[in-house]
């Protein structure tokens, strides 16, 4: 199989069960997919997340103006 239109197809199972709400059925492997490929697909996903809120909080939470990134009193 296309390693390209495989993760096509694991991108479009992840979309769904993602929103869900339940967590535990967002994470399982689905039957019949490799789970490299599952855990490859979710790592750069989550990775990607990361980043663009942390790109997202750089360019507004300096040093100076952020010395400690808290969410709260404490």
């Amino acid at each position: 199989m296309d390693v390209d239109y495989e993760g096509a197809q694991l991108r479009q199972l992840i979309d769904a069960t993602l929103g869900s709400g339940n967590l535990r059925e967002a994470v399982r492997l689905p039957p019949g997919e490799d789970l490299n490929e599952w855990l490859a697909v979710n790592t750069v996903d989550f990775f990607n997340q990361v980043n663009l809120l942390y790109g997202t909080l750089t360019e507004f939470c300096t040093p100076e103006i952020c010395p400690t990134m808290t969410a709260g009193p404490k």
